[in-house]
């Protein structure tokens, strides 16, 4: 320990502490930005060409977009036939420009300012280009549920069928063609999104990416993070799976071809787009299958559709763990019938796991304290010699059984179910506008009193005060700021998240209390 004289500058480990707290606080602040990205402009909107509804004849110019292969095409159809379907869970319009959806809207979800949850597409969903031409289908209902389009490109026949299974809500999609083509596009695009608030301590929690397989590896591109003017291109060989998503819903592509696409993506113009390219002109291929979705990021739904649907979740490299808490959590809705009190369950069970680690380091943290004096005094006494200073503490701390080691064990144990909670709560849409109770209306939106995150902070400086420390007063001084900058953090995440870190310190301060009255009873 320093003396009353010594600058706690000299003491390396206060130097340590000291650059590990904002070496930690630089790279969870640059996550934070890199992964929920702050307000960006708005983009201007896009000029489009428009279409003709009434089945008169339309003189249109043909539109041009530059991808990172090919060129494609945009050929305006003169005529345009469209037929729609509605259930309980979705209303869309097929177009038979395409053969691609000109509407979806999902009618069991809400956005943010209490509207339809609607997929805005530039140039129709899933829509279809044969040579870099949009193809325009003669369009036919063979049920309410399947649908097929016949059409001609440059004197070689195409035919596409469509059918959607309400099991599921997803589609299933079968082209066949005669004769060779040179290229097959599938197109799917999405408004970009622009975050809707953030700053440095106060990130954004929406988000918006590209994800894809490659090689049987899961890679996603966040794209929310472009500024209103920049451009994104990318190409990847091979796709299986392709989706543009939040962390809530998605619009996503599984290839079932004998032949692999190409993937082209870009964002122009406030419009992320990708183009899924067949290169047929060598192939002996002649028909291309796939499978859409377009919905919530529901587990249950995606396993039901394919088992590579669920990749879309994307819980990071912390998915062995994030899977098995979302289960838990499930089940703790499935006793408690609220998904804040889910949470709150969940979290208890994880710092019931948790225990018996905390209480070793507890022990660990109190022995350390109780020998700080005798290791100042074998400091004094060999401090000559470094070697004997390092054999006498450490005969000291096994007589002792203190390991400043195990006060760590517990924190690298609980980061990584730290980041794991985060993926699970920031993106399960089960909680998605679920309500708490009082003014918590939304437990995927932040708390609009910030009554939980303060509550947390002030919880967590209790916590602090009542955990044993072998630091110096002004390495406590500065670790005091830390439930602060934690509160601050926490203003606009998601409450349910913050409910977690809340009840999650509150058990420590409540842990303490007892380890502290269990110690001092056996001192007596």
């Amino acid at each position: 320990m320093n003396t009353p004289n010594e600058s706690p500058f000299s003491n390396p480990k206060f130097l340590i502490a000291i650059v590990l707290t904002f070496l930690g606080l630089w790279g969870w602040q640059y996550y934070m930005n890199k992964t929920y990205p702050p307000q960006v402009l708005a983009p201007k909107p896009v000029t489009t060409t428009p279409i003709a509804t009434d089945n008169k004849a339309a003189s249109e110019p043909a539109v041009t977009t530059s991808g990172a292969a090919k060129d494609v095409e945009i050929v305006v159809p003169a005529e345009e036939k469209t037929v729609s379907y509605e259930d309980a869970l979705v209303r869309w319009t097929l177009s038979s420009n395409g053969m691609g959806f000109k509407t979806f809207e999902l009618k069991n979800y809400k956005d943010r300012k209490q509207g339809q949850i609607e997929f805005v597409s530039s140039e129709n969903l899933f829509s279809v280009y044969a040579n870099n031409q949009k193809v325009n289908f003669n369009l036919t209902s063979i049920s309410d549920v399947e649908f097929r389009g016949e059409a001609q490109v440059d004197g070689k026949r195409i035919s596409r069928t469509l059918k959607y299974n309400k099991n599921n809500s997803s589609f299933e999609s079968n082209l066949e063609f005669d004769g060779a083509l040179n290229t097959i596009t599938f197109s799917i695009d999405e408004k970009k999104l622009t975050p809707s608030g953030g700053s440095f301590f106060m990130p954004s929690f929406e988000k918006q990416d590209f994800l894809y397989q490659q090689a049987g590896k899961i890679v996603s591109e966040p794209i929310s993070s472009l500024d209103a003017q920049e451009v994104f291109n990318k190409r990847s060989t091979a796709v299986t799976l392709a989706s543009i998503g939040t962390q809530y819903f998605t619009i996503a592509s599984i290839d079932k071809s004998e032949l692999a696409p190409v993937l082209n993506m870009t964002v122009q113009g406030g419009q992320a787009k990708m183009q899924m390219i067949y290169e047929t002109v060598n192939s002996q291929v002649k028909s291309l299958r796939q499978i859409y979705f377009v919905g919530a990021k529901d587990p249950d739904v995606l396993k039901r559709i394919d088992s590579l649907m669920p990749e879309v979740m994307d819980y990071g490299i912390f998915g062995f763990i994030a899977k098995p808490l979302l289960m838990l959590m499930k089940f703790m809705h499935s006793i408690f019938g609220n998904w804040g009190l889910a949470i709150i369950g969940l979290t208890l069970v994880v710092r019931i796991v948790l225990l018996p680690f905390n209480v070793m380091s507890f022990r660990s943290a109190r022995a350390m304290q109780k020998i700080q004096p005798l290791l100042k005094d074998i400091r004094d006494r060999y401090k000559s010699d470094p070697l004997k200073v390092n054999r006498e503490t450490m005969a000291l701390m096994k007589e002792h059984k203190a390991n400043p080691l195990s006060g760590c064990l517990p924190m690298l144990i609980q980061i990584p179910i730290f980041f794991a909670l985060w993926k699970t709560i920031g993106s399960s849409v089960e909680i998605y506008q679920q309500p708490f109770f009082g003014w918590i209306q939304d437990l995927s939106s932040h708390d609009p009193f910030f009554v939980i995150p303060v509550l947390m902070g002030v919880t967590m400086f209790f916590q602090q005060k009542l955990t044993p420390t072998t630091m110096d007063p002004m390495q406590q001084k500065i670790l005091n700021f830390m439930p602060i900058i934690f509160t601050v953090f926490m203003f606009s995440l998601p409450s349910g998240l913050t409910l977690y870190n809340f009840v999650s310190a509150l058990f420590g301060v409540i842990q303490q209390y007892f380890l502290l009255k269990d110690t001092s009873a056996k001192a007596a």
